[in-house]
């Protein structure tokens, strides 16, 4: 969604708006993508099962992109994974970073209620990193991670977390699904929160 709505800011900077796509088949990551071009009254043309590059590479595999122009609007942190694979197909890709994940300090409050947390959910690998660097690496024992894919579980995973709930839908419906589910479990069967990490 992120790299939608910046990508139209920078298309209506330049005069242009949705009919500027038109002749473009367009291909969202997942859901949350789609519905904000929709919002836009641009309807993706292809929507991978997963919202993750690997899946939206499968998804395009039936299209010949032979010598046909590619344009990848995203977070400038993202992986490389989808222009390399593109590019491998013929593809001439233009990957363009319309927008980055920037960390922020917390205040002592915000940092009080990470401690306190029963869950820190992650959106983004870029998340993980960005909370551990702030936290100095120093995770609360006691919080769950909930991750909103396997990319992102797989980030935690290599700075040293546990990741306890994944949601199946790569999303942050999904996420959140995840999160009540998971919580829904955990009190049915009487689990405290103090999990060792």
């Amino acid at each position: 969604p992120n790299g939608v709505s910046r990508l139209f800011e920078a298309m209506a900077a330049q005069g242009r708006d949705a009919r500027a796509l038109a002749q473009a088949s367009i291909a969202a990551i997942g859901p949350g993508t789609a519905r904000a071009l929709a919002e836009r009254g641009v309807i993706a043309d292809v929507v991978p099962e997963r919202a993750i590059a690997e899946s939206l590479i499968e998804a395009l595999a039936a299209i010949d992109l032979s010598g046909k122009p590619v344009l990848i609007a995203r977070a400038a942190q993202a992986r490389s994974i989808l222009p390399e694979a593109l590019a491998a197909r013929g593809a001439r890709v233009d990957d363009v970073a319309v927008y980055e994940t920037l960390r922020e300090s917390l205040g002592e409050s915000q940092l009080e209620a990470v401690n306190a947390a029963d869950y820190v959910s992650f959106t983004s690998s870029s998340t993980v990193r960005n909370l551990l660097e702030v936290l100095g690496g120093r995770f609360p024992d006691r919080a769950r991670v909930a991750s909103i894919g396997p990319v992102t579980s797989e980030t935690a995973r290599e700075l040293g977390l546990r990741v306890d709930v994944e949601a199946e839908r790569h999303d942050p419906d999904g996420l959140v699904e995840a999160l009540i589910r998971d919580a829904g479990e955990r009190a049915a069967t009487g689990e405290s929160d103090g999990s060792s990490r």
